[in-house]
C-alpha cells in the first residue's frame, strides 16, 4: 500500500508540473530588463513563493510582490519593455474547457502588488489594503503551432490583477501556515474591482482568493480559440514593462463522477507499476 500511495503522489505531481510552461520557444535577442530580469526561463515552472529581500527570505503575497532573485540566487522574473518578447510552450494543449473556473483557461502571473499600510507588513489581520494594484500591463498573445499567432487586443494584459499569494494565512493565529496556495486555480474575476477600491485587510483579500495562488485569468473562447499550447507576452506601445514570472493552466473542476473515474485510474496504474 505504502508504494501504491508514493506511486500515485508521483504520479498526481507530474501531473501539476505539467500545467505550466516547460519550454521557451522564442524570445527577443534585446531582453531591455536590468540584468536580474532578463533571462527568458524565469517564466518557466511554477510562480514564485519565495525570494530573496536583500537577505531575507521572504513570501510572495498579495501587497508584497516577488523580486530581486530566488532563495539560491536563481532569477525569478523578465521585463518585457517595448520591442522585447518571449514565447513560452506547454507540453500539452490548453483548452477553452468549460469546467474551468470563471471561464479562465489559463493564467499569467507576473509581480504585480496591492498597496498595505502600515508597514512593516508584519499582521496580515490588520494590514490594511488601500488601492492597487500596481500593474504594468503588457500584451499577451497565443497560438496553436507557434506560428501563428491571436493577440488579446482588448485585455486582459499580463502584470495585472491578480498578485501572486503563495501560502494561505491563519486569522486565528495571526501567522503564516505552511499550505500552499493553489496557482492553477483563478481568482473570481469579478473581485477586481472590489479589491481596487481599498478598504479590505490583507488576509480579507487572502481569504477572498479562496485558495488561489493568483494570476490574470484568459478565456480563450475571447479570441475565439478552443485550445492553444503557446503564450507570447510582448511590450508594446502602450503595453509595456511587465514583470512576467509564470505561465499555468488552469486545472478543471471534475464533476463528482469524473474525479472517482480519474481517481480509480491513477490507483490502477499505480497498482500495475507496484505489480511489475
Amino acid at each position: 500500500m505504502k508504494t501504491i500511495t508514493i506511486s500515485l503522489a508521483l504520479s498526481l505531481a507530474s501531473l501539476a508540473s505539467a500545467q505550466f510552461a516547460t519550454q521557451v520557444t522564442g524570445a527577443s535577442a534585446d531582453l531591455t530588463g536590468s540584468g536580474l530580469f532578463n533571462s527568458p526561463q524565469a517564466a518557466l515552472g511554477a510562480p514564485t513563493r519565495w525570494y530573496d529581500a536583500f537577505g531575507t527570505p521572504a513570501r510572495t503575497t498579495p501587497i508584497e510582490s516577488a523580486f530581486n532573485v530566488g532563495l539560491g540566487g536563481e532569477k525569478l522574473l523578465v521585463t518585457l519593455n517595448v520591442g522585447s518578447f518571449i514565447e513560452l510552450r506547454f507540453d500539452a494543449p490548453v483548452t477553452d474547457d468549460p469546467l474551468n473556473p470563471y471561464g479562465q483557461d489559463f493564467l499569467v502571473f507576473g509581480n504585480a502588488f496591492y498597496f498595505g499600510d502600515p508597514w512593516p507588513f508584519e499582521n496580515y489581520n490588520t494590514t490594511m489594503v488601500t488601492g492597487g494594484p500596481f500593474e504594468e500591463p503588457t500584451r499577451v498573445s497565443v497560438s496553436q503551432d507557434g506560428v501563428n499567432w491571436t493577440a488579446f487586443t482588448n485585455g486582459p494584459y499580463a502584470d495585472t490583477a491578480f498578485p501572486t499569494n503563495a501560502y494561505l494565512w491563519d486569522r486565528a493565529t495571526a501567522s503564516w501556515t505552511s499550505q500552499e496556495s493553489d496557482f492553477t486555480k483563478p481568482v473570481n474575476p469579478a473581485l477586481a474591482a472590489i479589491f481596487a477600491q481599498g478598504g479590505m485587510s490583507a488576509a480579507d483579500v487572502i481569504d477572498a482568493y479562496e485558495g488561489s495562488g493568483g494570476g490574470t485569468g484568459f478565456d480563450l473562447a475571447d479570441v475565439g480559440l478552443t485550445w492553444i499550447q503557446y503564450v507570447r507576452i510582448e511590450g508594446v506601445s502602450g503595453l509595456a514593462g511587465g514583470e512576467i514570472d509564470a505561465v499555468a493552466d488552469v486545472n478543471a473542476v471534475p464533476e463528482p463522477a469524473s474525479m472517482l473515474a480519474l481517481g480509480a485510474g491513477l490507483l490502477a496504474l499505480a497498482r500495475r507499476r507496484n505489480q511489475r
